[in-house]
């Protein structure tokens, strides 16, 4: 006999949980939500989990064996970004590039007549927290200078004896070639092995400095709080369904 699969899906919104299970075999969806809890949204979601499982008629004995997936979509992240709630983040990149955060697009909101009034967003890292490192690859990918090793433990040093703990690397032309990003990672490992790093050809592999540099640093920025969140839902969940599949 084959035993049941359910797949469920959680979305955490600022007033209530929406929750959605779907029987893999028949098709079935049902559905419930729950208020929110913006103090710790690991406890809307389990909730929601548990009244699903409910409305299922699935005791937590069976849950293991049924639930085959679990899907979260949540604001967490985004949350902390318009709140502004972020460390301060360390920021590596091409010698020549240090001020690609200032520069940004040429590109004006609303035409031209607004560039007047107009003021760029601030940066998500001041001057003094940006590192460069020499080496440069070409558009498509070719190495014209070399990787230099020295800046870059000097650059992972400054950031391990500031006590910065997040970093974002973007090096020029990484999209087309990530073996400078990749050696950077590497680096940063040795000589400050406590750090969060994001690099530019793992998170927005395109072509423009600013985009790219931007995304990176947003990234580095909310994984240490994501990271702690999904942990938190994956042992909670394991207290219900202990072999189930989360993405």
């Amino acid at each position: 006999m084959t035993s049941r699969r359910v797949r469920i899906g959680i979305d955490t919104g600022g007033t209530f949980t929406d929750v959605v299970a779907v029987d893999e075999d028949t098709g079935r969806t049902t559905t419930t939500k729950t208020p929110s809890t913006p103090a710790d949204p690991a406890e809307g979601f389990l909730t929601g989990v548990r009244k699903v499982l409910d409305l299922l008629g699935i005791s937590d004995e069976a849950a293991g064996d049924t639930i085959s997936a679990v899907s979260h979509g949540t604001t967490v992240a985004t949350n902390q970004l318009l709140e502004g709630k972020l460390d301060r983040i360390g920021f590596i990149t091409t010698e020549g590039y240090e001020s690609v955060l200032e520069i940004a697009r040429q590109s004006v909101p609303d035409g031209y007549g607004n560039s007047y009034f107009w003021v760029k967003p601030p940066r998500i890292v001041p001057a003094d927290l940006v590192r460069t490192v020499r080496g440069r690859l070409d558009p498509t990918g070719a190495e014209v200078r070399p990787f230099d090793e020295d800046d870059a433990r000097a650059a992972a040093r400054f950031f391990r004896d500031a006590g910065i703990t997040t970093i974002g690397v973007c090096f020029l032309h990484a999209y087309a070639d990530d073996a400078h990003e990749r050696r950077m990672l590497e680096v940063i490992r040795e000589e400050h092995p406590g750090a969060v790093v994001s690099i530019s050809s793992e998170v927005l592999r395109e072509y423009r400095e600013y985009e790219r540099s931007v995304t990176t640093l947003v990234d580095a920025a909310v994984k240490p709080k994501v990271a702690a969140y999904v942990t938190n839902i994956r042992t909670r969940l394991d207290e219900i369904a202990p072999v189930c599949r989360s993405t």
